[in-house]
């Protein structure tokens, strides 16, 4: 019980933990970032200072010897990896760098890393350390540097779960003076402390990868969910890059790193290393497995082969141990999707404004503090702006309404509604001539957005002759190539994209259909056929051709289709 509800506390709210895994390497010389770029799947060369992205190093067959984030910092790199990798990149720099200037330096080995992850988390943070919401690192992988009163930190976006998430690295010394700060903080977050088997289900439920249980030396990286964040195929030559590059281009793993649902709770415990058998024969692996409480079920990260790993599908497997008959459901990973910082923050304004509208007397601030919060959480949200201020009005606190309602000016200098509540506020104050400058203001812009709707449907009229000209130019280009050869399956894709445009749906199936059957792994062709099923409203065909375009795209490992067909495929259903 106490697991369950460390694990809803990071669901929900906010979990914390202090951890001695992960290190960060510091690469430094004039050729450091150049050097990295030429040895590692994804491209570091054009990061922005501050950014940051999952990386990896290969062997000659692609398979993954290290896996890591990278992070620019000026001339540096900056690699948060696991601290079991790290002889791995050592030895990549004794045996790759040659007359290159590359200096490597371990910077927070001895210092634990505090891990903060779930809804809130972001607001500890900021009332932890009192820098502006803007302030916090937004993209993935991204980090600030952060100076408190009393402490220096580094404020890293990642983290284990798939909740909103982040690393603070203290200066050596201070960990302990920091996590008991954000302690004291998170109390009024329904903060709880994490524990290892609390972070294990939540590691598994987000489907985050461990070296070497989930991957290892072995496994070629278009098998493993890292292709996605970690592989840029626009970047020049690096160590594995020809077999990565094939198997993108012309062929498709034999297997792949995906979830298993297990229908019955009470199924055993599969092990790492638990071969499955489907009908007598090898269809996967299991590598990490835990009881999911959100699933309310045992889940798996399993390698399934080309023929077992189509998501939704369930199979009947047994083991090579005697585990007995096991059903599972194939699924896309994660397990359980987070709520990011904007999702929070609409349900905080979603929740105030029914408190609002209950509360008759307006003496309930717990709509002020839910807007407060929203705001935090995204700072570029005005409707919580102006809500806030509406309300702030409404309880007679008239110079906090003015102050949010100029920050929202500030914001969106354009924001009709933000000048006419300042009117409307100003009046309450007795500052008649700001008033009725505010309300000048407001009929200047609404007089000026009806004219920018008009400018913006002539462009738009404009752009929709433009792509229906280029489009009936494909067509006819499309056609003279397939009068040559009529299952050319480019050209028969190009023309159903072609009539898509024009919304000449019917006129796009046939093509459509012919581009899946003179090319059977074509997932984007059963994706747009869909599409124009689902358009005509002739939804079971719709629904007929995502399932097969899931089982195709996910033979094929075409993660970006496959995951549009199944949320369109939900959609119907």
């Amino acid at each position: 019980m106490t697991i369950q509800r460390e694990i809803e506390s990071v669901r929900n709210n906010v979990g914390i933990w202090k951890s001695d895994e992960t290190t960060i390497l510091q690469l430094s010389g004039k050729d450091a970032i150049t050097w990295l770029n030429n040895q590692s799947s994804n491209d570091v060369i054009n990061l922005e200072n501050g950014q940051g992205c999952l990386n990896a190093l290969l062997d000659r067959l692609g398979c993954v010897q290290a896996w890591f984030a990278c992070h620019r910092w000026e001339e540096e790199i900056w690699i948060s990896i696991q601290k079991t990798l790290v002889p791995i990149i050592h030895q990549r720099l004794d045996t790759h760098v040659f007359l290159e200037e590359v200096y490597c330096n371990d910077v927070s080995s001895d210092t634990p890393h505090i891990h903060i992850e779930g809804p809130r988390s972001a607001l500890v943070i900021l009332e932890t350390t009192n820098i502006l919401p803007t302030d916090l690192p937004a993209m993935q992988y991204s980090f600030v540097p952060v100076k408190t009163d009393k402490f220096e930190l580094l404020l890293f976006k990642q983290g284990l779960s798939s909740e909103e998430s982040y690393t603070i690295i203290s200066a050596p010394g201070e960990t302990d003076a920091v996590y008991n700060t954000l302690l004291e903080t998170g109390l009024d977050y329904a903060l709880m402390e994490i524990s290892e088997p609390a972070r294990e289900v939540l590691r598994v439920e987000s489907g985050t990868p461990l070296f070497p249980v989930d991957i290892d030396n072995t496994i070629i990286i278009s098998e493993t969910m890292l292709e996605n964040d970690a592989v840029n195929y626009n970047k020049g030559c690096y160590l594995g890059q020809e077999v990565v590059a094939r198997l993108k281009n012309y062929g498709t793993p034999k297997k792949a790193l995906v979830g298993l649902k297990f229908s019955d709770p009470s199924t055993a415990l599969p092990k790492p290393g638990t071969i499955l058998l489907h009908n007598g024969k090898k269809a996967g692996e299991i590598r990490s497995s835990a009881y999911s409480p959100a699933l309310e079920t045992w889940i798996a990260l399993a390698y399934l082969d080309r023929h077992h790993r189509t998501p939704g599908t369930a199979y009947q497997f047994t083991s090579d141990h005697t585990l007995g008959n096991m059903n599972a459901e194939v699924c896309l990973l994660p397990f359980v999707t987070g709520t990011n910082r904007s999702d929070l923050a609409t349900t905080l304004y979603d929740q105030a404004l029914q408190i609002f509208e209950a509360d008759d007397n307006d003496e309930d601030d717990t709509a002020i503090t839910l807007l407060k919060e929203a705001i935090q959480l995204n700072p570029a949200y005005e409707d919580a702006y102006e809500a806030l201020g509406v309300i702030l009005h409404r309880h007679h606190r008239v110079d906090e309404a003015i102050h949010y309602m100029q920050l929202l000016a500030t914001l969106n200098p354009n924001c009709v509604m933000a000048h006419t509540n300042l009117s409307v506020f100003y009046v309450s104050k007795g500052m008649i001539q700001e008033a009725e400058s505010e309300k000048a203001l407001a009929n200047q812009l609404e007089m000026k957005q009806k004219l920018d709707v008009r400018d913006a449907e002539k462009l738009a009229q404009l752009e929709r002759e433009k792509i229906r000209l280029d489009a009936e130019e494909r067509i006819g280009m499309f056609l003279e190539v397939l009068e040559f050869d009529p299952e050319d399956p480019v050209a028969t894709m190009g023309l159903g994209s072609a009539y898509i445009q024009l919304e000449r749906y019917e006129d796009a199936i046939p093509y459509l259909q012919q581009a899946t059957k003179v090319k059977k792994d074509f997932s984007a062709a059963f994706l747009n056929l869909g599409k124009c099923y689902e358009f005509l409203g002739r939804l079971d065909e719709a629904g007929k051709s995502y399932t097969e375009g899931i089982e195709v795209a996910s033979r094929k490992g075409d993660l970006m289709p496959l995951r549009e067909m199944e949320r369109r495929l939900k959609s119907l259903q």
